[in-house]
């Protein structure tokens, strides 16, 4: 385990580094929950630098979580159970993406044990999929953490899992990342950023240079502008 702050400083030095190769458009996509560290990135990021750009966040189950909500329907392409983890939308999506790594014959189903509040209505789960108040990850004290509660490391039902489940989710994530990229390409194309002047707090001369091709002539890097702000570590 590592502390918050070294993974979310180490996600802007990345996200500055991108951004030093030109990278202007970043789409941060993470697998299954802690979004608050990635947003909490891209917002230090955009603070610390004031560099023109465009990043956010996909969480790519929460982004197609219709795919992951039971329905009761029987048909083999459905999930039956609730997306919480390493059950059986996640085993699913395993099974047919690296099936090679997963061994079902240590397959154990797990329900997290309950302290008896806020158990039904009130949080949703992993996904948000049942569009609850709130989310999973806007409390603690109401369950039991992990380490007691899950042991197993598995809450909900991976015994359940198919390939077959998961490739309506898969193939949507691909497609809504793949409008998502056309639709920031059709008003910042290549070559071409939020306006800096309405964009960033930093003289417009200043950062004009680092806006320039990397090793073009003129071209500067993002470590030579001079540090500014109350979010300088």
């Amino acid at each position: 385990m590592t502390s918050e702050k070294n993974i979310v400083n180490t996600l802007i030095d990345v996200m500055v580094g991108l951004w030093d190769d030109g990278f202007r458009k970043i789409i941060l996509v993470n697998n299954h929950g802690m979004d608050w560290m990635l947003e909490s990135a891209i917002q230090e990021f955009f603070k610390r630098y004031q560099l023109p750009a465009f990043a956010t966040v996909v969480e790519w189950h929460r982004a197609v979580r219709e795919f992951f909500y039971p329905l009761g329907d029987e048909r083999p392409d459905f999930v039956s159970t609730p997306f919480i983890h390493a059950d059986e939308s996640e085993t699913s999506v395993a099974l047919l993406m690296f099936k090679d790594m997963i061994d079902m014959s240590c397959v154990v189903d797990a329900q997290p044990k309950s302290m008896g509040i806020l158990d039904d209505g009130f949080y949703d789960g992993s996904v948000d999929s049942f569009r609850r108040p709130n989310k999973w990850s806007e409390a603690e004290g109401h369950r039991v953490i992990e380490r007691f509660a899950t042991p197993e490391g598995v809450v909900g039902s991976p015994s359940k899992a198919d390939p077959r489940k998961a490739k309506r989710a898969i193939a949507a994530i691909c497609e809504y990342l793949n409008l998502m990229i056309e639709d920031i390409l059709s008003v910042y194309p290549a070559g071409k950023v939020p306006d800096p002047r309405k964009f960033s707090l930093r003289p417009y001369e200043e950062i004009e240079p680092c806006l320039r091709e990397p090793l073009s002539e003129g071209w500067k890097s993002v470590h030579e502008l001079p540090r500014r702000g109350i979010f300088i570590d």
